[in-house]
């Protein structure tokens, strides 16, 4: 792995893998252009992200074996565990098949997770941000590393070169550190495992023609504000990086979001932007440059004689996908994924050269259901909009911007720039939020859903809507109340936490909740 990541950081690796990056960009470009991205339907996939925690709800390591026992992938930190839903074709019984294949890979991972966990009853845990600290302390779990043959390696970092060499890129374009700057906490780490603090969500969205990309990813960033008002989920970060002295009401007024600027500050040096919301594009030939363009992050070249013609469509340009898996845009492109199925095996006129949105603000959600709920939303809302023409995309990217980050630090009470379907521009969370759960409907019905399967799909959603709240909302409330009733801060945060994991694991929907 050593060797690996020097050759990552070589100068000369940069510069050949610039040069591979620019010409598989104008074969996907052109691909693209010429209709062979193309395909008959809307599919949807998505990801979850999630954490382990030990009995007393401290955060644990995923047990040694069992990713491969449970068919979940690791992530960034030894912590961190992500599931996956093979993407169906979107018809009311491709959104039910998402459902229980996510279901059923959080269940398979629980159960592997257990076995494996030396009876420790370690177990995966559906939240954007843990906050019981591990048993050494979350600063030193954070910061722990040593320094190989001129390599520093974060000991509780995934064992990826990949990971090592974006870290190694990362740390020496930050002289001070890795910041985690915060209401209540301002601290350096010397690993970007700092952002491993955070999980989330991903669905994608299949869109048929990739002349259409770039539309759908302009309407996709002009309702990042209105998902993140109705799904944030990580107001707290771990307990024990406050320091004993912290002013409770400082950090309780603080983001409700607090993913967004860790996810940002972690991997974001001076002068480069590598998290933000993405800059439109006029045309799918502008989506793909927009990937190529981008800053080059710990570069990885493959042996040409290693590349097949007969491979899958993304593995086809490896130096592209590596380059794209570092566009860590709020809302990004994708090109070439796996082939839909409808039920029965591989859709019909589907195939594995495709293009799609990967809508990528939401916090991992406190249940299933609350995370198709999601699923559910960003496609259909993005569906809807095109559908109706809606004069949303009248809305200035900058409005859009500030929107987005409005709400992540507000939550359901944030300032929410939209434009009504009537052509009207609004900044009132009432009826921004109104309008995109109806035109998340109308999405879902123009995908063959009847009226009651899309309002029950959207339902937990809605509940939050009509009662203001969302999960960090509820996260802020159970916190106070600890303080009122004679807890410190830390003690607070502790208790609310454990009733996070106990209701995430015994309710349906974070709804049954309130």
């Amino acid at each position: 792995m050593l060797a690996a990541i020097r050759r990552s950081l070589a100068e000369a690796t940069y510069d050949r893998f610039d040069e591979r990056v620019a010409t598989q960009a104008e074969r996907i470009a052109a691909d693209a252009a010429a209709g062979a991205l193309d395909n008959a339907d809307f599919a949807v996939g998505m990801e979850v992200e999630a954490y382990t925690v030990d009995t007393h709800g401290r955060l644990h390591t995923v047990p040694n074996g069992a990713a491969e026992a449970g068919g979940f992938a690791p992530e960034l930190g030894l912590h961190n565990l992500e599931l996956n839903t093979s993407p169906d074709v979107l018809t009311p019984a491709g959104l039910e098949r998402q459902a229980r294949r996510l279901r059923d890979a959080a269940a398979a991972a629980r159960e592997a997770i257990a076995e494996h966990g030396s009876g420790d009853r370690v177990r995966p845990v559906l939240d954007s941000m843990w906050t019981v600290p591990p048993a050494a302390g979350s600063a030193d779990y954070l910061s722990a590393g040593e320094e190989r043959d001129g390599v520093w390696l974060a000991a509780n970092m995934t064992g990826k070169a990949r990971y090592h060499a974006l870290d190694a890129d990362t740390r020496r374009r930050m002289d001070d550190g890795i910041p985690l700057d915060l209401p209540g906490v301002d601290r350096r780490f010397p690993s970007i495992l700092v952002e491993s603090l955070a999980t989330s969500i991903q669905p994608h969205l299949q869109v048929p023609a990739a002349a259409a990309l770039d539309r759908y990813l302009r309407y996709a960033t002009r309702i990042l504000g209105p998902t993140v008002a109705l799904t944030a989920n990580s107001p707290f970060l771990p307990a024990d990086l406050y320091p004993a002295d912290v002013d409770p009401e400082t950090v309780l007024a603080g983001p409700h979001e607090l993913r967004v600027p860790v996810y940002e500050d972690s991997i974001n040096p001076p002068g480069v932007r590598k998290v933000r919301v993405p800059e439109d594009v006029t045309a799918v030939e502008g989506a793909v440059a927009a990937v190529a363009e981008d800053a080059t992050f710990a570069p990885f070249c493959t042996d040409p004689e290693d590349v097949s013609e007969d491979a899958p469509y993304r593995n086809r340009f490896p130096e592209f996908a590596h380059k794209h898996g570092t566009f860590w845009r709020w809302v990004r492109p994708v090109f070439g994924g796996d082939h839909p199925t409808n039920g029965s095996g591989p859709a019909d006129g589907n195939d594995d050269r495709s293009v799609r949105i990967e809508f990528r603000p939401i916090p991992t959600q406190p249940t299933v259901r609350d995370c198709v709920s999601c699923q559910a939303l960003v496609a259909g809302a993005l569906r809807g909009l095109d559908a109706t023409d809606h004069p949303l995309l009248d809305l200035p990217w900058e409005a859009a911007r500030e929107s987005f980050y409005d709400a992540a630090a507000e939550g359901p009470g944030a300032d929410l720039a939209w434009v009504t379907a009537d052509g009207e521009r609004t900044d009132d969370p009432d009826r921004a939020l109104g309008e995109l759960l109806s035109v998340a409907r109308r999405g879902l019905r123009e995908f063959g859903f009847a009226a009651p399967e899309a309002d029950r799909w959207l339902a937990p959603l809605e509940q939050r809507r009509l009662g203001g709240i969302a999960p960090s909302t509820w996260k802020k409330h159970r916190v106070r109340a600890g303080l009122e009733h004679g807890e410190s801060f830390h003690e607070a945060v502790r208790a609310m936490q454990l009733e996070y994991i106990e209701l995430s694991e015994g309710t349906d929907c974070f709804s049954d909740w309130l």
